[in-house]
């Protein structure tokens, strides 16, 4: 038997061995369906749910940027992406709620949105990213595509929340709330075979703070003022109330202060940033009324002691520092108090009208994990929970789910290497039988 003789059996074994090989390592994904998702990554600016409109979390999901690796085996390109923008007019319309029948979302609504982006990937090896929110925030966790098209009005921040107890709740205006935050992202991904992860980001909150309970701090000052008024203004140096306009503006790092921590970023799941809003305003209010009475100290010292021509005492300072000093006695009685007349009834009123919560975490049944960068609850969720930013991954496949090829290119592989295998058992009989007869 010549080298080729020899080397042809040899061929077709080996043939047969290895397609039975393929066969093998592919079976233990013959249960995975061709219409099994492998990973998906899906970026939402808003979605959750809101009473007047019990199919709010459908419509939200269907203006979702979502990407999808479907079908086992993966067909199609390796990687896909999607980052269509939001259309918040053409997915939920016109939306009313409250008590003063207010709109919802945008167009001066209680939530608005400015310039932000959405973004999905889904990769075939059952691996997935997602983002959504201000892409110059985005957290690292995920690499961004450039150019993503944005939504929202790019003339107010990333999220802007505008809410009052009369025109949600009805009745008297106990507190109104205007919270903006320049920065607000999310981004999750889930890499093969690892745990999902989550990130956010918020950054550039202020909010301005009024209604009856913070007017009331403004009323009680002003006779105070009004008593030492008569002394100061016969030294020209009179007080202006500096709570007159009702509104007290708080700024990040106030809530920073209240909050006790140095960063937004590090607050724990769930964090609502409102529950900071009482203590910041109470010391606020104390910060502007130590500096009123401190300039206006220092502004009567500054008098002359005595009064030419003839140098005589200047009575009018003496009755004036006696003013202010019975001014600061009276103001720091009103501080004193503000535990009970301010924090306590305004920390209530805000509970019962709106919550901002951070760094919201969520893993579903099917296993597929949320991040979300704010939680919206107006009315304590009984009219509506608004998830701004928030960037979904999974429910992915296992590598080991994922089958290299479909079932019936298995089917195939599985008889040829049954028929290669037969045909050179058959031919090494023959062999064997002509040496033997040999």
């Amino acid at each position: 038997m010549n080298s080729k003789s020899k080397l042809w059996p040899t061929a077709v074994g080996v043939t047969a061995v290895s397609a039975l090989a393929i066969g093998l390592v592919a079976a233990p994904a013959a249960n995975a369906a061709p219409t099994d998702v492998i990973s998906l990554g899906s970026g939402q600016i808003i979605d959750g749910s809101v009473l007047a409109i019990p199919n709010f979390a459908n419509l939200a999901a269907n203006g979702a940027a979502t990407a999808q690796q479907i079908g086992t085996p993966p067909t199609g390109p390796a990687v896909i992406e999607d980052s269509d923008p939001l259309d918040l007019s053409a997915v939920f319309g016109v939306v009313n709620v409250g008590a003063g029948n207010i709109p919802l979302l945008q167009n001066n609504g209680i939530i608005q949105v400015g310039a932000v982006s959405q973004y999905g990937k889904a990769v075939n090896d059952g691996s997935s990213e997602a983002f959504s929110g201000t892409v110059s925030g985005a957290p690292g966790l995920v690499t961004l595509p450039a150019g993503l098209p944005t939504s929202g009005d790019p003339s107010i921040p990333a999220a802007r929340i505008t809410a009052g107890t009369a025109a949600i709740l009805g009745g008297t205006d106990l507190v109104n709330l205007n919270l903006d935050i320049t920065t607000l992202a999310a981004a999750a991904k889930k890499d093969q075979g690892a745990a999902p992860q989550g990130a956010y980001a918020v950054a550039g909150v202020s909010a301005n703070v009024g209604g009856t309970l913070v007017g009331g701090v403004s009323t009680a000052l002003t006779p105070l003022l009004n008593t030492a008024n008569v002394a100061l203004s016969a030294v020209g140096l009179p007080i202006t109330n500096p709570l007159a306009s009702g509104v007290i503006e708080i700024t990040e790092a106030d809530l920073l202060a209240a909050a006790g921590v140095a960063d937004l970023n590090s607050l724990p799941a769930g964090t609502d940033l409102v529950s900071f809003l009482p203590a910041a305003v109470s010391t606020k209010i104390q910060s502007i009324l130590a500096t009123t009475l401190s300039s206006t100290r220092a502004a009567v010292q500054a008098l002359p002691d005595t009064l030419p021509p003839l140098g005589l005492p200047n009575v009018a300072k003496t009755t004036a520092l006696l003013a202010v000093t019975t001014l600061e006695t009276a103001v720091n009685g009103l501080v004193g108090g503000l535990a009970t007349s301010l924090v306590t009834p305004l920390g209530n009123a805000l509970t019962a009208l709106v919550s901002a919560k951070v760094n919201v975490q969520e893993t579903a049944p099917s296993g597929a994990f949320t991040q979300r960068a704010l939680q919206v609850g107006i009315a304590g969720g009984s009219i509506a929970t608004v998830n701004l930013a928030s960037a979904t991954v999974g429910p992915n496949l296992d590598a080991a789910a994922i089958p290299l090829v479909n079932t019936d290119t298995m089917a195939i592989s599985g008889g040829v290497a049954l028929l290669a295998l037969l045909t050179w058992l058959f031919v090494r009989s023959r062999r064997q039988t002509a040496v033997a007869a040999a």
